[in-house]
């Protein structure tokens, strides 16, 4: 009966640590695929700037032959708009281009964010679930406490109705928080024939417990 008392409680912390447990391999899984997002568009840019090189050195061994055949003109300037210089133009490209590479990275960002909005949610509905986990050990400690009680109180009555002597023999091979409970249990009418009947080593460390127990705090210092 008593070390069915004792395994309930490990039961129950066993559960909850399996649960935090799965709590952080959720947390480990939504990083890793918060880093792959960039990771993926990057590497699926790159065969396409491949295949844009390919093109231009394909193209390259016939204009060669084209050029061995007949002089070709070289290609007229073509003159910056009106109104903007060619600074101004080779500028106004390097603004489009940083705000193409901006663009971009806010993409990124903005699927970053969703992955972490997604991931708070999960998130906040495991803590939900901690809690009621939390709420049911709690229902399950109170339970087990109740029934500690009832058990120990039925123990009370069955060694107050035994004979003392018999009733120390068993208080002798008793493990001392055991015996120190039953012990604040009975009552002290019942309690001293047994201690009287008990082994006298076996009396004279529960007498000290007992006594180490009831002391008030200080009492020891106040000589």
């Amino acid at each position: 009966m008593l070390t069915r008392i004792r395994l309930l409680p490990l039961v129950i912390f066993a559960s909850a640590f399996l649960f935090v447990l799965k709590l952080g391999v959720v947390w480990d899984d939504t990083i890793a695929l918060t880093v792959a997002v960039p990771e993926a568009a990057a590497s699926s840019a790159a065969p396409e700037e491949e295949k844009k090189n390919e093109a231009a050195q394909g193209d390259s061994p016939a204009g060669e032959g084209k050029a061995a055949e007949k002089e070709m003109p070289a290609p007229a300037i073509r003159p910056a708009p009106a109104g903007y210089t060619e600074s101004e133009i080779d500028v106004l490209g390097r603004l489009s281009a940083r705000r193409a590479e901006l663009d971009e990275r806010a993409g990124d960002l903005d699927m970053r964010e969703q992955l972490l909005n997604v991931t708070e949610a999960r998130i906040d509905d495991k803590i939900a679930e901690l809690k009621k986990i939390e709420e049911t050990i709690r229902g399950l400690l109170k339970q087990h406490d109740a029934e500690k009680d009832a058990q120990m109180a039925a123990l009370v009555k069955v060694y107050e109705k035994m004979k003392p002597k018999d009733a120390a023999r068993i208080f002798n091979s008793l493990e001392m928080p055991i015996l120190i409970e039953m012990a604040e249990r009975m009552s002290g009418i019942r309690f001293a024939p047994v201690l009287a009947a008990m082994d006298q080593e076996k009396a004279k460390e529960l007498t000290v417990e007992l006594a180490t127990r009831r002391q008030l705090p200080g009492e020891s210092n106040s000589g």
